[in-house]
């Protein structure tokens, strides 16, 4: 039996950033992980490796390589299990050392991006006819009302919990559905005219079970929906309807309420199956 691996891209803001090794689904025999710049979208970028860690490899947990990128950037990460091996899933984290963002002077001013995140995640995305956005203080990414489409979307951790994971994706009218591969990684399209017309959410992992997710999307044309739990899933009353806009939240769970029945749900059939993928937490200075 060959051996067997898995590539993702992972985008690297301008900075220095350290990516590690955390565990595997495999313990016994974890996959090596071969870490490496993307072609054609490396440039000004470096990786330095331990001179314990094999160049270009991590094997063991807590191996890790440092990441300098001198503006935006793309690392190709890739795990390769042996024929042995039970699965090519393993957890990663990137970690920013520094700011790279910071401007070059005092006097230097730079355009913001949009306004600052707030709670756990960092939510941006495409708005149709407004182009790159940001979720604000209201916590929208889109509009509660409206006909503009959201194209596509991303969540990040901006503060990270032991023991839980986050998954989320999208189905596109036309398309089927999209799984993110890490955190932060963008689902759905841009600039295309595709329609998502479906977005779920799950958390996983040993802690999982503490969190639950409080999740509102608009579809076009109705008013906005809420779900809330570990897993979610979101579609307008036809199942047809193009999303508009998109507020995630997340918090603990009571521990006596494990089902309240006035919080309104709209959830949809169960999310498919999850495949092999590689889990890249990121932790931020304020995871195809």
């Amino acid at each position: 039996m060959p051996e067997r691996f898995a590539t993702v891209l992972l985008p690297v803001k301008k900075g220095l950033h350290v990516l590690r090794y955390v565990s595997a689904t495999d313990m016994m025999r974890p996959p090596r992980v071969l870490v490496m710049g993307k072609p054609g979208a490396s440039e000004g970028l470096s990786l330095m490796f331990s001179p314990d860690v094999a160049e270009g490899l991590l094997v063991r947990f807590d191996d890790c390589v440092a990441i300098r990128a001198t503006h935006p950037a793309v690392v190709m990460v890739t795990t390769l299990a042996d024929p042995l091996c039970v699965s090519t899933d393993v957890e990663l984290k990137l970690e920013p050392v520094d700011r790279g963002d910071r401007p070059a002077s005092r006097d230097a001013k730079a355009a913001a991006p949009g306004p600052a995140p707030l709670g756990r995640f960092l939510v941006e995305g495409h708005v149709q006819a407004i182009g790159d956005s940001r979720a604000g203080p209201s916590g929208w990414l889109g509009a509660a009302t409206g006909d503009n489409r959201l194209e596509c979307f991303s969540v990040a951790w901006l503060e990270s919990i032991k023991g839980v994971r986050l998954s989320y994706g999208c189905e596109m009218l036309g398309r089927g559905r999209q799984t993110a591969r890490v955190p932060g990684q963008l689902v759905g399209t841009k600039g295309q005219s595709t329609a998502i017309n479906r977005v779920f959410f799950e958390l996983n992992g040993s802690q999982a079970g503490e969190w639950e997710f409080v999740v509102t999307a608009a579809f076009r044309g109705g008013p906005p929906r809420t779900a809330t739990g570990q897993k979610v899933e979101l579609a307008g009353p036809t199942g047809q309807e193009p999303l508009t806009g998109l507020k995630i939240e997340l918090r603990e769970r009571e521990a006596t309420a494990e089902a309240s029945p006035d919080v309104p749900t709209t959830v949809a059939a169960a999310a498919a199956p999850e495949r092999g993928r590689v889990r890249v937490f990121r932790a931020v200075n304020l995871s195809n």
